[in-house]
């Protein structure tokens, strides 16, 4: 049985160039790491590990399927510049001014 440290550098050793990321299904987890079972923590230190490296493991609602995937820097604001949508970000919400 694998520690998280130890999954997590194996993800990245592997995935990091990776740009669309990959996804592993809770058998998957099971069968790499040598788990039978593996808790919501187990999978926290996991994603600690890899925010060191720009990379997240996330989870969706069922907790069946876990997403490993590249953080952007890249901030909004700048995104919306550059696709010529600078008023967007001002109100993200329209104000009705017929009020």
């Amino acid at each position: 049985m694998i520690s998280a440290r130890e999954f997590s550098e194996w993800l990245r050793n592997r995935f990091a160039e990776d740009e669309q990321g990959v996804c592993l299904t809770r058998e998957d987890i099971n069968q790499l790491t040598g788990r039978q079972s593996f808790s919501l923590g187990f999978v926290h230190d996991i994603h600690y590990e890899l925010m060191q490296f720009d990379m997240a493991f996330v989870t969706d609602t069922s907790r069946e399927n876990f997403y490993l995937v590249h953080i952007s820097k890249k901030s909004w604001r700048d995104q919306l510049e550059r696709q010529y949508e600078r008023e967007l970000f001002c109100n993200v919400l329209p104000l009705d001014k017929s009020g």
